[in-house]
């Protein structure tokens, strides 16, 4: 009876470190499995934002071919195009893809953003971002690698910022002919516009060269200072004018020259 009794107590005293024992692996478990569930959502979350859904693509294209296409002015024309994507830091940095334009006018980039994560994209048009740079606009637009050298694309460069356009192999040599078309344009606006501002700011020649001129309705200083290749400043200079503001029937001294397709100086009464 006596040993009974002891064993009975021995059993007793050694039972709470089992259950402990026990617990502690409990929570080993219910940790490694709520570790395991988080790092399985942000694998689902890296994929989403990696690989868009099927078909996303070539949805995107279409609908940015046919925006080009309305956004075009009349007579405006397509020189090159090539297909590309962006990653925005906006939309987490999953693809956005798209095509970038060069016209005889600007240079366009029409894409359409990524599918929302967290709801699908309601049925209708795709709401579509439109970016226009046009020719006589600071900026550069070069095909060159992008991302440290793992891919390759157009890097367009303005005063402010600077935006990166992915391009893939088979659009590679399109997106090299947008570039140069682009640049090409550029160049002719800008001699244009050097050629148009040595033309406007010339002196001209002597005092005796003025003559008198009554203003139409419609027109300004600036309008006028092209028309006689001069400047606003010297116009104001002298006629002693303190803005640029003028008005019909309003008389000025304006530079004896043959201004370009425009109906002869009315003379001063």
């Amino acid at each position: 009876m006596g040993s009974t009794g002891v064993t009975k107590e021995w059993l007793t005293a050694a039972a709470p470190p089992v259950r402990r024992q026990r617990s502690l692996w409990v929570r080993v478990l219910v940790a490694l499995t709520s570790t395991t569930a988080l790092l399985a959502t942000a694998a689902l979350v890296a994929a989403a934002a990696i690989i868009p859904p099927v078909g996303a693509r070539r949805t995107a294209r279409e609908a940015a071919l046919r925006e080009v296409q309305s956004t075009m002015s009349a007579g405006e024309r397509v020189v090159a195009q090539a297909f590309a994507s962006q990653r925005r830091w906006t939309d987490m940095w999953r693809e956005s893809f798209g095509v970038v334009v060069a016209t005889d006018r600007r240079l366009l980039y029409v894409g359409a953003p990524p599918t929302p994560l967290l709801r699908p994209r309601d049925d209708g048009p795709l709401e579509l971002l439109v970016e226009s740079y046009p020719y006589d606009a600071a900026f550069t637009l070069d095909p060159r690698t992008i991302f440290r050298g793992r891919g390759r694309g157009l890097v367009l460069r303005t005063p402010v910022a600077q935006v990166d356009f992915i391009v893939d192999d088979a659009s590679w040599a399109d997106a090299q002919r947008v570039a140069q078309a682009s640049a090409q344009a550029r160049g002719v606006v800008t001699r244009e516009q050097q050629a148009l501002d040595r033309t406007i700011q010339a002196a001209p020649r002597r005092a005796e060269e003025y003559m008198p001129y009554v203003v139409r309705r419609g027109e300004t200083l600036t309008g006028l200072a092209a028309r006689f290749r001069t400047t606003p400043d010297v116009l104001r200079q002298l006629n002693r004018l303190p803005t640029d503001a003028i008005q019909a029937g309003q008389r000025l001294r304006v530079p004896k020259v043959a201004p370009d397709n425009a109906p002869p100086p009315t003379p001063e009464l």
